[in-house]
């Protein structure tokens, strides 16, 4: 894979309308697979939708990656509830992005944007 005039390009959006889990998610590690063996190593930004939308921030999470969530991307908290608002959903992301895996060292803060 080549991509003119990559040393210009500042991210890269990875976003995956698919509605299956499992499916979107190997996408997601397929895109990234591919920008890795071409050598692309630049800030991605993990964007998910409906069913997709919690389990791409943590993935995003694990893999240090940029991500953005609102209600454009679905109205459902990661634990089911429906979200009352935009600041409940960016609030729910945010508590995950500055959790701390098991086995890690806290993570230096990131600029999280409301979109």
């Amino acid at each position: 894979m080549t991509l003119a005039d990559h040393n210009r390009v500042l991210r890269i959006l990875v976003e995956i309308d698919i509605r299956d889990l499992n499916a979107a998610l190997d996408e997601a590690h397929g895109i990234a697979a591919v920008l890795e063996r071409a050598g692309l190593r630049r800030s991605i930004l993990l964007h998910g939708v409906d069913a997709t939308v919690w389990s791409f921030v943590e993935l995003a999470h694990r893999k240090r990656w940029s991500t953005r969530v609102g209600l454009e991307d679905g109205r459902t908290l990661a634990d089911g509830r429906t979200a009352k608002d935009n600041a409940e959903i960016v609030a729910a992301a945010v508590a995950i992005l500055r959790s701390v895996h098991p086995g890690k060292q806290s993570q230096s803060p990131r600029i999280i944007r409301i979109a």
